[in-house]
């Protein structure tokens, strides 16, 4: 049937009508994926850090590589220590979303997450930085921490380790006994396995360790590694700094608030993701460099390293892992963490 003139007109009109409609459509959607693909994804960032620090320079490094690895989509203003929050104060101001991101150290919440300070620094864990890098990055380890950190809105974004403990002195330790005899500032789950071993500690404010060393207040002190002694200058008044470390790694980390992360869309996450890690390998880096000149400078200043006896040694972690069963399992989180340590150590052949 041959169609009128009216009705070949409208059958135009609602053609031309669907295809403008469609064309609109497509416009639109082209326009809106257009305006998300340029849209900046700004992130306020409070580093606990001094400017020279190896996780500063890090962290410095990584602002500026995400800024031109996202097209200037991600965007992180990275505030000086101390400018808006101080390091005790980080995680919870994250939590709350007082500012986006921050980078702390796990020992500082220990009070709101428990495991928090359980993985930081654990006493008697034999492994380096670089096997605890690798632990963390296992995919159900990475979970663990992920999904714990979310329970305070707070997206893990990745750990930043130096090394462990050292024990800094005036006089050189070869046995557990010869700490018997001296005053020892220590802190934390330290100073319960050294108390464990009939050792007496005093706790003095990391800023007053330097001062009752000089006046022999104190005869010993552990605080950090020979790095953060180099910088805090003991060797100038306590030469004599042990080896191995007597703890595992410190675990600092890059946190983000939740809200924030999930904001991302996924091919950024991805970008951002692959940012943080490398700016752990980075972290890593820097401090093993560092490490090798600071023990270089000390010792052309007088400072001595004294390796302790595979039998100390051996002393001390079996102690620490008689702690790590009879305190850190109370918290469920930190026994689950406990578990999962146990078996990375198992399979790098450690026998605890």
């Amino acid at each position: 049937m041959m169609l009128t003139n009216r009705k070949m007109i409208s059958l135009g009109l609602v053609l031309a009508f669907i295809f403008s409609m469609v064309m609109i459509t497509g416009f639109e959607k082209g326009f809106v994926e257009k305006a998300h693909a340029g849209k900046t994804y700004k992130f306020m960032m409070q580093n606990m850090f001094s400017l020279n620090h190896p996780i500063s320079i890090a962290i410095n490094k990584m602002t500026k590589d995400l800024k031109k690895q996202s097209n200037g989509q991600i965007a992180i203003q990275v505030l000086p220590s101390g400018a808006l929050v101080k390091g005790p104060n980080i995680f919870e101001s994250v939590s709350l979303g007082s500012i986006d991101m921050g980078s702390t150290c796990s020992c500082y919440h220990g009070g709101i997450l428990p495991v928090a300070a359980t993985s930081f620094a654990l006493p008697g864990d034999p492994r380096g930085v670089n096997e605890i890098i690798d632990f963390i990055y296992q995919e159900d380890v990475l979970d663990f921490f992920r999904k714990t950190y979310a329970t305070q809105n707070i997206f893990f974004g990745a750990p930043m380790v130096m090394d462990g403990y050292t024990i800094v002195s005036k006089q050189p330790i070869n046995t557990w006994n010869d700490l018997k005899q001296m005053k020892i500032r220590a802190s934390g789950s330290i100073a319960k396995i050294l108390q464990k071993m009939e050792i007496p500690t005093v706790f003095i404010p990391f800023s007053e360790i330097y001062v009752a060393l000089s006046r022999g207040t104190i005869d010993a002190e552990i605080s950090g590694n020979h790095v953060e002694s180099f910088l805090a200058k003991t060797y100038e008044v306590a030469k004599y700094q042990t080896v191995p470390y007597i703890s595992g790694a410190q675990n600092c980390e890059v946190i983000v608030n939740q809200d924030r992360w999930n904001e991302l869309p996924d091919d950024l996450k991805i970008i951002f993701e692959k940012g943080l890690r490398e700016c752990s390998l980075e972290v890593a880096r820097l401090f093993e460099e560092e490490n090798k000149e600071v023990i270089t400078k000390m010792e052309s200043k007088g400072a001595q390293f004294i390796k302790l006896p595979d039998n100390v040694m051996d002393k001390w972690i079996k102690t620490a892992v008689q702690m790590w069963d009879e305190e850190f399992t109370k918290d469920e989180l930190s026994a689950q963490y406990i578990d999962l340590v146990k078996k990375h150590l198992k399979s790098l052949g450690h026998t605890l």
